[in-house]
């Protein structure tokens, strides 16, 4: 739904703003809940706070089916969402919404296939896609110096705000931490000798007139290293709340739209070469149908 700030109603703030046009279903909690979630913008601008003051004018947009119908996950282990496994070996197809050391993939991994899974690498809460487990203490050690080494090939699509003028691209700078939000720390460009070396390729797969869908290629594995890279070459991940500041599209994604798409690399036990990958889940797949037209293969 969407509202233009009247006269009378400058200076209100915004939760207050969304309470007396939501009505009384809907809490001041639940309201703060669906700001901090995604659920607002004002001006085209996605707005996480909400104890922001309302100026006259201001065009406050807010999408509440989802604080209507709020929805619970639980993480449920699927042997479908396994893309490869072998005696030392898992890749496992992360949904949204988890993050990767935490209880429920951690208590699921224990206890599958007689247990000793150990995470190799860490996904984002809201990424999607591919997370490699390994078994066995010098199995894993040979894993970790192919990551780095830079041996693993890894790929991602996201989709972001924006259309690069170029069709592809390399970022490199060094990342550091530079601000927190809510308890988390971010990360930013920082000279060299405070930082660690990123380096991001991309490349664009498809095109909006809004929106471009990007298939990025990190060499290097810092913590939110696409995000942060894409943000600052003005192009954010949509939905992004962290690194994404203010949006000339105006879709409300759900989640930051950055899916961990393949994995390449050469097994160091079999010399067998492993081409992993896992399709785009369906609301990223909705999104880019809506805003593209079509979806990647």
């Amino acid at each position: 739904m969407q509202w233009i700030v009247s006269e009378s109603e400058a200076g209100q703030k915004l939760v207050v703003f969304l309470r007396n046009k939501l009505g009384p279903g809907f809490s001041s909690r639940q309201i703060k809940q669906g700001i901090e979630n995604n659920l607002c913008q004002v001006n085209s601008r996605l707005e996480h706070f909400a104890s922001m003051v309302l100026a006259k004018g201001d065009v406050v947009l807010y999408v509440i089916e989802s604080l209507k119908s709020p929805v619970k996950f639980r993480f449920q282990f699927s042997s479908k969402d396994i893309v490869y496994e072998d005696a030392s070996l898992l890749i496992y197809n992360k949904p949204a919404g988890f993050v990767s050391d935490g209880p429920e993939i951690t208590q699921a991994m224990e206890s599958y296939s007689q247990g000793g899974w150990e995470l190799l690498h860490r996904l984002d809460r809201e990424t999607t896609g591919l997370l490699m487990f390994t078994r066995g203490t010098a199995f894993r050690e040979k894993m970790v110096y192919a990551f780095k080494m830079h041996a693993v090939k890894k790929t991602y699509f996201a989709l972001v705000d924006g259309i690069p003028p170029q069709m592809s691209g390399t970022i490199e700078n060094y990342l550091g931490k530079v601000h927190t939000y809510k308890g988390q720390a971010l990360w930013g460009a920082v000279p060299s000798k405070i930082g660690h070396h990123a380096i991001t390729d991309w490349v664009i797969e498809q095109k909006g007139s809004q929106v471009c869908l990007l298939r990025c290629y990190p060499q290097t594995g810092r913590t939110h290293q696409i995000r942060v890279h894409l943000s600052e070459m003005g192009y954010p991940i949509l939905g992004d709340k962290q690194y994404g500041k203010k949006f000339k599209c105006s879709y409300l994604a759900p989640r930051c739209l950055l899916h961990a798409y393949a994995l390449d690399f050469i097994h160091p036990l079999t010399g067998e070469k492993i081409f992993a990958k896992a399709e785009l889940p369906k609301d990223f797949t909705e999104a880019l149908e809506l805003l593209v037209g079509r979806v990647a293969s």
